[in-house]
């Protein structure tokens, strides 16, 4: 007897050997993000260790989500909780996260993870006055958007899984790793792709596209909304087409969610090309990744504004 426990504890203190499998926790570790990209890069990181739920689906307006009864059952059984902060998802985040009374997904719990803590946004508003329309305290919350978010996302996803979950982490660190090494290949078709958008000028819709036209030296021309999260005026409208056909506009940008007869409108009495394009994952075909996402807005913008594709 006195052998066989010997023997028992000798397996159980002998470290494993490097690169065999982790054991997998009881049962994977739930995890509720708000954009589908933010759980498409928890899943990358997190392999079997986890599964992910996102509450957007790809093709709404990002501020004017409605909050369900189905998300507030997967907050409050959720180990960890991903959004992206900068105000984006304050319709519905607090109240679910109130309401679910789940102390591990709490702002300050190590369950709560906000990607864009360091993150340097674009447009911090100096007037906090709703007179501006929808503002952001902490600036333009966009970030997705940006073609060098992947990576920062990526690592704060990666601290928030080690803290959850400290057992996984040398499967979550071989997996980032990985993860960055695919990143940075995309980045570098995707620089290959922007490299003759400086100084061209285009209109969007909403400030979804900012990151992606400050990267890249774009102009944005005007903006179909008046203000932030205003729909437009026809006063609006006439003056926005008058700067474009004055300037003479390559582009208008539009997610799903705003491609409207306005935005038809406005392209056909400019003769300025619309494209439709992601403004997060699952949204269009193609884009149910981040990186296969930020690669159909490349691909479709570069399209629109004429650059030379790749292989040409």
């Amino acid at each position: 007897m006195h052998y066989l426990i010997h023997c028992l504890l000798a397996l159980l203190t002998t470290p494993v050997p490097a690169g065999r499998p982790l054991p997998l926790p009881a049962e994977p570790l739930r995890v509720v993000t708000t954009l589908p990209e933010l759980a498409d890069i928890t899943r990358e990181i997190g392999g079997e260790r986890v599964s992910v739920q996102s509450i957007y689906k790809g093709k709404e307006n990002t501020h004017a989500l409605t909050a369900k009864p189905s998300h507030l059952v997967a907050f409050s059984k959720a180990d960890m909780f991903v959004e992206v902060g900068l105000s984006l998802e304050t319709s519905f985040v607090p109240g679910l996260l109130e309401a679910s009374r789940n102390p591990r997904c709490q702002p300050g719990a190590p369950g709560f993870i906000n990607v864009s803590v360091g993150w340097e946004a674009l447009d911090v508003p100096t007037d906090l006055s709703r007179k501006a329309g929808d503002v952001h305290p902490q600036g333009n919350p966009h970030m997705n958007l940006d073609p060098r978010s992947g990576e920062f996302m990526a690592d704060r996803i990666l601290e928030g899984l080690i803290a959850v979950d400290p057992a996984g982490k040398e499967l979550y660190t071989t997996r980032h790793a990985d993860y960055v090494k695919r990143v940075q290949a995309a980045k570098a078709r995707w620089e290959e792709l922007g490299a003759g958008w400086k100084d061209k000028k285009i209109v969007v819709y909403h400030q979804e596209y900012d990151y992606l036209a400050a990267h890249y030296g774009m102009k944005i021309l005007g903006k179909v909304e008046p203000k932030p999260g205003i729909p437009p005026t026809p006063n609006h409208v006439a003056e926005l087409i008058d700067t474009m056909k004055r300037e003479h506009a390559d582009a208008i940008l539009t997610a799903p969610w705003s491609n409207n007869d306005t935005v038809e409108r406005i392209g056909e009495e400019t003769k300025t090309k619309v494209v439709e394009v992601p403004n997060m994952s699952g949204g269009l075909p193609g884009t149910d990744t981040w990186i296969g996402m930020m690669d159909v807005l490349h691909t479709r913008v570069s399209q629109a504004l004429g650059s030379p594709q790749r292989g040409q």
